[in-house]
């Protein structure tokens, strides 16, 4: 039986650590960068419109149900309505 080094057997340690490592920032970048988009759905009445983060655990969520949009603060406190824009959004389509 041939014998492998402590320094061969090590290297070989951090190269797969290295690798699992490399591959889970991999995906993390990739959900990161994919999570935001926000596309519309056209079945249901309620649509997310836009989404604008504060910081990173707080955001601002443009949503819209039917005829009225909202702005809600989502963050660690939870759900908060803003503000009522549909009534801001009619008087620029007038």
């Amino acid at each position: 039986m041939g014998e492998t080094s402590f320094g061969v057997m090590m290297a070989q340690s951090i190269g797969a650590l290295a690798l699992v490592l490399a591959v889970f920032a991999g995906l993390v970048w990739l959900i990161r960068r994919f999570q935001d988009k926000v596309v519309p759905c056209k079945e249901g009445q309620m649509q997310v419109l836009q989404r604008l983060h504060i910081d990173s655990k707080n955001s601002v969520v443009e949503i819209k149900h039917g005829k009225q949009h909202y702005l809600l603060g989502v963050g660690v406190n939870g759900v908060q309505r803003i503000a009522n824009v549909s009534s801001d959004i009619e008087e620029q389509d007038a």
